[in-house]
């Protein structure tokens, strides 16, 4: 579960969190890893909404993309060829990557539609887009809508945001014109509750973090 985006001082706790909760980290690594199988660590492939590159170095993922110019500092120091951009206009070439990922960064689109639109460009005819998201219909989801609530009136902290149910994100992707939708879900206990990496299941309702899949 990441944190905003859009200031570039958040990126000390950015890690930190993961630290704190090791297994949640692994648990989302794993759904994404399910979705992905092992042809992706053979092409060209980027993280949207990279932060501090976490992901994108398990993941043995080659670019990043950013807005925050600190958080691409860090994920330079992971090793990834950082671009600072926000999702809504990529400065890529049409059809010129395999895979685009996006981790909990929908509450943070300004525009749902273009967003998935350029990344839908940048993605070759084959390409493939993965999105790991905090369900607003689960348990988790609420604990975080209710959690950006009270803080996106503090100065310097979580700017207003809107997490999304599974179904909102899929009509998005649908209107964008990806096809063959894959979905699995993790984290079903409550965080602190997590003594080690959660089961990932087909489908969603159930578990907070749900992972979809798009072919182009």
């Amino acid at each position: 579960m990441k944190s905003s985006r859009n200031t570039d001082a958040k990126e000390q706790g950015y890690d930190a969190w993961y630290d704190q909760h090791i297994k949640v980290f692994y648990s989302e690594l794993a759904a994404i890893k399910k979705v992905l199988g092992n042809v992706y660590q053979e092409q060209r492939s980027i993280e949207i909404g990279v932060g501090t590159g976490r992901f994108a170095q398990a993941l043995h993922i080659t670019y990043g993309a950013d807005p925050s110019r600190r958080m691409l500092e860090l994920a330079r120091e992971r090793n990834i060829i950082c671009i600072q951009a926000v999702v809504e206009d990529l400065p890529l070439k049409d059809k010129s990557l395999d895979l685009a990922l996006m981790v909990t960064i929908d509450p943070f689109m300004t525009d749902m539609q273009q967003a998935f639109a350029e990344v839908r460009r940048i993605l070759k005819t084959d390409g493939r887009m993965v999105l790991g998201m905090i369900d607003r219909n689960s348990r988790l989801g609420d604990v975080y809508e209710k959690k950006y609530e009270k803080r996106q009136h503090e100065k310097g902290s979580y700017s207003p945001v809107k997490l999304h149910s599974v179904d909102e994100i899929k009509a998005y992707i649908h209107e964008a014109g990806f096809r063959d939708i894959t979905i699995v879900q993790t984290l079903f206990r409550p965080l602190e509750m997590i003594p080690d990496i959660e089961p990932v299941r087909g489908g969603s309702g159930d578990g907070g973090f749900v992972v979809i899949r798009a072919d182009k």
